[in-house]
């Protein structure tokens, strides 16, 4: 059985249920929680999209006026879901970078919340770290920690990232994950291309920021980001996940 998807009316947001490694969870995914051109984007609550469900697919679409419009497509799988972006630039002015930041939250799972980063883990030189392992830096909002991620800039040339003023001097893989107490299952979160990562301790939430690069006026790019729910070890489940990004 697939993963079921439900937009929320004029919300960004969607919930996931029916998930055969989490039965009794309902998790929230925002996405976008913003969008747009990274220096200055359209935040959550900014936009009242559309959702339509059709045969398991939920696509959602929306637009701010002389701004941006954007559509995004979610194929949920079994332990799954595949989100497929499409931004489109309608303002006078070049984007030096478009961005979508796209939230999964966890604070309402008790197997899988992880407020102290414990069990949030990454990878950088090859090597998996938890996240309480990394460096920090304590911004405005010390509950916050934002990263930059392989091939895309460091997070100091990104506005948005810029702003929060909480990103370490390193550079990890576009995704992050965290492994249940009990250790035999993990969500994840992993973008194509990756443009940065955002963590919150405070609500347990990981965030995997999607990139479009360069947009000028009247332009169209595109992006995706897979979300998992999946019985796995976090090394196999990094096999899988790279096979995935590879299709």
């Amino acid at each position: 059985m697939n993963i079921k998807l439900k937009g929320q009316p004029g919300i960004m947001a969607c919930h996931a249920s029916q998930i055969s490694a989490f039965p009794a969870a309902n998790f929230t995914l925002a996405y976008p929680e913003a969008i747009g051109d990274v220096a200055d984007p359209c935040w959550f609550s900014t936009i009242k999209p559309q959702w339509e469900e059709r045969e398991g697919i939920l696509t959602s679409r929306g637009e701010q006026e002389n701004q941006l419009r954007y559509e995004l497509t979610m194929t949920p799988g079994q332990d799954s879901v595949t989100t497929h972006f499409k931004l489109v630039n309608l303002s006078d002015r070049t984007w030096k970078q478009g961005m979508a930041f796209n939230c999964f939250q966890c604070t309402h799972e008790p197997s899988i919340r992880d407020n102290e980063c414990l069990r949030t883990w990454v990878r950088t030189g090859g090597t998996f770290k938890r996240l309480v392992e990394l460096p920090r830096v304590f911004g405005p909002r010390p509950a916050v920690q934002l990263f930059s991620v392989e091939g895309a800039p460091p997070g100091k040339d990104i506005p948005f990232v810029a702003n929060f003023a909480s990103t370490p001097d390193l550079v990890i893989e576009p995704w992050m994950a965290m492994v249940s107490r009990d250790g035999k299952r993990l969500v994840a979160t992993v973008s194509k291309p990756g443009l940065f990562l955002f963590q919150n301790r405070e609500f347990s939430c990981i965030h995997c920021g999607t990139g479009f690069g360069e947009m000028k006026p009247g332009q169209t790019a595109t992006s995706m980001n897979i979300t998992y729910f999946v019985e796995s070890t976090l090394s196999d489940w990094h096999r899988r996940m790279q096979q995935d990004l590879l299709r």
